[in-house]
């Protein structure tokens, strides 16, 4: 009897606390959108997002049609809600010559490489598309 009350409790006890996986942090929101450079799709290009306020970043890398979604924790998709700055990079890969270096995978205009954006994250969806000269 003492055993099923004590079991009993505990259910009780992690009924109301949950599993810890929720999210603690700041608001967030999904991002997705497109990358293009020169009116064409850009992949494999690496998105960041920093938020003007601080916190945590988000990013992601484009697929082979120049989408790309943003992951903001190894848990959870999307970006601090709020206003970001957002560059663009090429991706890099280990060198197979010498594991111990990067090599460039895929490579930007430099020009768009130092080019910041401000966007806004809201709660919820965003889609926002990234169109670079």
């Amino acid at each position: 009897m003492k055993c099923a009350l004590g079991l009993s409790l505990l259910a009780a006890i992690a009924m109301v606390l949950g599993c810890g996986g929720g999210h603690n942090g700041p608001p967030v929101g999904s991002v997705s959108g497109t990358v293009t450079i020169q009116g064409k799709p850009a992949p494999d290009v690496v998105v960041e997002f920093t938020p003007a306020e601080g916190g945590r970043g988000s990013s992601g890398t484009t697929d082979g049609s120049g989408n790309y979604e943003l992951i903001y924790s190894s848990t959870q998709m999307g970006a601090q809600v709020g206003k970001h700055e957002v560059k663009v990079s090429g991706n890099q890969a280990l060198d197979d010559s010498n594991t111990n270096l990067m090599k460039p995978k895929t490579s930007v205009p430099k020009e768009v490489s130092e080019m910041t954006r401000e966007v806004d994250v809201t709660s919820g969806s965003n889609t926002i598309d990234l169109e670079y000269p």
